[in-house]
């Protein structure tokens, strides 16, 4: 498994978003600042985030992006997929892609089994909303977003 720029810096992105969920969009100028990304290469990840049903995009003078839906509601495990050809440890545990012919006695494939299982149920409960939380207790910075629920909880 292999995670490559464009799903590091569309996780990044998408965190950056969930922390102005509810707010105003943002431009695609201000992210690519904040975020030290590139605008071309930001471009070309939002283009894809967009068409994901990740990021909703507005066009005008207070156009930009927003996140689509809640923090809570996007896994990890679901924008990496959407962005990554393969989320597979090791070459032999996709049978489509790469049949081994030894899967049936190979007893080493079980360790990556459970290693991919394990890292699939981490990526797959862990949500935008986690990360948010883990980025307030590390930057010590109270979250926007994080800031507004504890305001607006019943």
């Amino acid at each position: 498994m292999f995670i490559t720029t464009k799903g590091r810096y569309a996780l990044r992105v998408l965190l950056y978003l969930a922390d102005r969920y509810g707010l105003e969009s943002v431009s695609l100028k201000k992210i690519a600042a904040d975020e030290e990304i590139s605008l071309k290469y930001l471009e070309h990840i939002m283009s894809t985030l967009v068409q994901q049903g990740f990021v909703k995009s507005t066009k005008g003078s207070k156009g930009g992006y927003s996140l689509a839906q809640p923090p809570s509601a996007c896994s990890v495990g679901k924008i990496l997929r959407a962005l990554e050809n393969d989320l597979c440890l090791v070459p032999c545990l996709d049978e489509e892609l790469n049949p081994c012919k030894r899967a049936d006695r190979c007893t080493t494939i079980e360790v990556w089994k459970l290693l991919q299982d394990t890292i699939n149920e981490l990526i797959d409960n862990l949500t935008l909303l986690d990360l948010l939380r883990m980025q307030q207790d590390k930057l010590h910075k109270p979250s926007l977003y994080l800031t507004y629920l504890m305001h607006h909880a019943e």
